[in-house]
């Protein structure tokens, strides 16, 4: 596998490189010390998957990001870098990029990422990327944004509140223990919210959740779900 490591940090990049030989099985690490020099290699040696950082001087990240999908469609571009910014991270995933990962991701996360990067079925996000996410696209009033939106999207409470929640990074199993419900007919609202919302993958919907303004506060049906589920089930 031929991956190409993107950062104009000499020691990080090193440093990075070693961590993908170890991590990716036969990884092949070319290193790049700006977006120029990625593209020159690029334009001669065709690579699997990009991993690039999002600040550097000259062409960025997301500059570079552009420039492969438009010219280079089919490789999978993960951001690696130290920044949280929820811009950052908005901007990246709607420019296409196939995950965003911090530079203190483990190295099975970043292994994880560019085996669900190469598969095409998502997008690796790092916990704390995706929470600045959401808290970035805050709306003046959320509640209202809440309220308005659900009927716009066809959505019901149930679908809404498994929206919410998996927006907050929660799993199937997660969403079934807090709603009380099993994981199959988690997953039956999960298929009708994608449908609903035109989306293919949990990114997608997390995403769409953020422009609906459901990615602020829980609503009080999570809020009394998630505190008998956190031991007062019994009281």
């Amino acid at each position: 596998m031929k991956v190409l490591l993107v950062d104009d940090h000499t020691l990080v990049r090193k440093g990075l490189a070693q961590v993908l030989q170890g991590c990716v099985e036969n990884a092949e690490v070319t290193e790049a010390g700006s977006a120029e020099e990625a593209l020159e290699i690029l334009q001669q040696t065709p690579h699997d998957v990009a991993l690039v950082d999002i600040r550097m001087p000259g062409r960025d990240g997301i500059e570079l990001l552009r420039e492969i999908r438009s010219t280079w469609a089919a490789l999978p571009v993960i951001i690696l870098t130290s920044y949280d910014n929820g811009d950052y991270v908005k901007t990246a995933l709607t420019e296409g990029a196939a995950g965003y990962l911090l530079k203190d991701a483990s190295p099975e996360d970043l292994a994880q990422a560019i085996l669900v990067a190469l598969s095409g079925s998502g997008n690796v996000l790092s916990p704390r990327a995706v929470r600045n996410l959401f808290e970035g696209a805050a709306g003046t009033d959320r509640s209202d944004a809440r309220e308005s939106a659900i009927p716009d999207a066809g959505l019901t409470r149930r679908e809404a509140d498994v929206l919410h929640l998996l927006a907050s990074g929660a799993s199937n199993r997660e969403i079934s223990r807090q709603l009380f419900l099993s994981e199959k007919t988690v997953k039956a609202h999960l298929a009708a919210v994608f449908r609903k919302l035109s989306v293919s993958n949990r990114t997608q919907a997390a995403m769409a959740a953020v422009a609906m303004g459901l990615g602020g506060p829980p609503s009080p049906v999570i809020q009394r779900a998630a505190l008998i589920a956190s031991g007062q089930r019994g009281a």
